[in-house]
């Protein structure tokens, strides 16, 4: 049987525990058990928090689970961490940072604000000592300028990307990305929703999308994708089946 104690732990630490319950029916101490890793190995552990900690991703920006978060503004210091694919600050859950910022930031008066939190927020990701602006994280445009003539003839300039791959999400990134969009939308997607979704979320432009690997007929950026959906499969995080459908595994 087991032997149960008494604590006392603050109202910030009460909210986490009741965000971080699965259902209504798992006690304080199981989720406690649960977070501190009690009841299984550190390598089960390990792999269990990759399988059920979502990363979250904006604008070609991944996040990964515990990334740590700060923001200055007005004099005051707000501080929050990526917590299984949303913003938690001060207790609250958020789905991206404009409406965190905007949530806790305060005007001299007092009152609400409506910021982008672009340009206001900070993360150190998990095992790095630094901070980084999260405006720096988001994909610099390397593009060149190039003269398009038309079809009647009028001459214009476009900006073409860079063509080499480096200009693409690494797989990483898209695996991630991947992750994130399935679990957000809740259902299974087809390969070309998934394609114009993510080419969405990174910002990606025609060409980038359209481009064809050298030497090969096959659409770079697709085939990105495909490597990392099938890591996320063989990592038991998406299902293999049925073929046409992408999807999450049932755990």
């Amino acid at each position: 049987m087991a032997e149960f104690r008494t604590i006392e732990v603050d109202f910030d630490v009460h909210k986490r525990i009741e965000l971080a319950r699965r259902n209504f029916s798992e006690t304080p101490n199981e989720v406690l058990r649960r977070l501190l890793r009690i009841d299984i190995s550190e390598t089960v552990a390990s792999e269990c928090a990759a399988m059920t900690t979502r990363p979250w991703s904006g604008k070609g920006v991944v996040l990964p689970h515990d990334t740590q978060i700060r923001m200055d503004y007005n004099g005051r210091t707000h501080e929050g961490e990526i917590f299984d694919g949303s913003w938690l600050v001060e207790g609250k859950r958020f789905s991206s940072p404009s409406a965190a910022a905007g949530s806790v930031a305060r005007t001299k008066n007092g009152n609400r604000t409506n910021l982008d939190g672009w340009k206001y927020w900070s993360v150190q990701l998990p095992g790095e000592p630094n901070w980084r602006k999260l405006s720096e994280m988001r994909k610099s445009d390397q593009s060149k300028s190039a003269t398009v003539t038309s079809d009647e003839g009028a001459s214009f300039e476009v900006n073409l990307p860079n063509t080499s791959a480096a200009d693409l999400p690494t797989e990483s990134q898209v695996k991630g990305a991947l992750e994130a969009l399935l679990r957000k939308t809740q259902r299974s997607l087809t390969p070309s929703e998934a394609y114009k979704a993510l080419a969405d979320e990174f910002g990606l432009n025609a060409e980038q999308r359209n481009r064809v690997m050298p030497n090969e007929k096959r659409c770079h950026w697709e085939n990105r994708v495909r490597f990392a959906r099938r890591k996320l499969v063989d990592a038991g995080i998406m299902a293999g089946a049925p073929r046409g459908r992408w999807g999450l595994a049932k755990l």
